[in-house]
This record gives C-alpha cells, structure tokens and sequence, in this order.
C-alpha cells in the first residue's frame, strides 16, 4: 500500500478522483474505503504492462494526469522539463528484464528486474521525485553513468521548519551499475546524482 499512498498526496486534494479510474470515488459512510481502493486501481494501471495500444494510450493520458506538466514525446513516452525528466511505458507485446538505460542517464523502474515504467534523469544533484509523480514507486534500478546516485527518502517528524525532518539514504548505485531488486523498494521519493 505504500505506493497507493504515495500517490494520494498527488491525486487527491479533495475527498473525490474523477475521471481517473473511469468511476469517481468517495470517502462516503465507509470512512474512505472506496477512495483507497481507487488509488490502488490508479497505481495498478499505470505499472501493468499494457496490452494493446488503447491500454498503452490510457496509461499515458493517466501519467499525464497523476503528474502534470508532462509533454508526450513518443507513442510510449511522457517528457517533463523540456526532456529533463522522462517516463517510458512498455509497448505492448514486448518484453522487459534487462537494464536498458542509455549512456549518460540514470534510471529507476516501477517493478522489479527493470519491469517498466520506467523514469530517466541525466542532471547532477538532488532531485524531488514528487515533481513527476515518481516517489515511491522505485524497485529497481540502471545507472549508465560515471557518478553515483543516492536514493533518498524524506522523513518529516513534526513541524519541517523547526528543523524536525531529514533525509535518510535508502540505498547507493554505482557507476555503471544496476541493481535488480532494490533495498527499501517503493520508498525513495528523492535522488541526488554526484557529478
């Protein structure tokens, strides 16, 4: 559930999802049973592998709304910042196992054993995940290039501008390095590359 609950913060601001999952969904008498079970459904269709090319163009109207801001680029391909931050669906009918990430990118699958979706980031430094509807939705990794990246969750305790947060490294990829099952999986929501 940790990832149904990670994208609550970004799909619900109100007690109602509509249009997401094709039906809206309530915190009704049940005490807000419904509204979870919609965020599994919205999770559940955006890291299953699509089926056909309507499942595939469903997956990236979702994307695009989980996190907006985002540009499709391709058939399977979701670009935010002008490229600087990328999502890739799996095409239907293909198969995935490998690292696949090009040279000079570092990137981070929604499933194991780099089972897409999949998220690519290039830039040096700390990055929020959230911004691209990315946290906490990371069980394996690829990184393709010569520095290393921190996966990284933040930890609030209290008010975060007393000072009552921090931030508590998860797990390390070297360079050139990928990992098929990540420590601590679904639970990075920040990454820093040091270049």
């Amino acid at each position: 559930m940790r990832k149904a609950s990670a994208l609550a913060a970004l799909l619900i601001t109100t007690a109602t999802i509509t249009g997401l999952t094709g039906a809206p969904a309530s915190a009704a008498s049940d005490g807000g049973s419904s509204v979870v079970q919609n965020r599994a459904e919205v999770l559940a269709q955006l890291e299953r592998r699509a089926t056909n090319m309507e499942e595939l163009k469903a997956q990236i109207n979702l994307q695009l709304k989980v996190a907006p801001g985002g540009k499709q680029t391709g058939v399977n391909e979701v670009s935010y910042d002008n490229g600087r931050f990328i999502v890739t669906y799996a095409m239907p009918n293909t198969i995935d196992g490998t690292p696949d990430c090009e040279s000079g990118w570092f990137c981070f699958y929604d499933n194991t054993y780099w089972g897409y979706p999949r998220g690519k980031l290039s830039d040096c430094g700390w990055q929020d995940l959230a911004r691209w509807g990315w946290h906490d939705r990371t069980e394996s990794v690829d990184n393709s290039t010569g520095s290393s990246i921190q996966y990284i969750q933040h930890r609030d305790y209290g008010n975060p501008a007393n000072g009552h947060s921090y931030d508590y490294t998860l797990f390390w990829n070297d360079p050139w390095a990928a990992i098929s099952t990540v420590p601590y999986r679904n639970q990075a929501d920040h990454v820093r590359r040091w270049c």
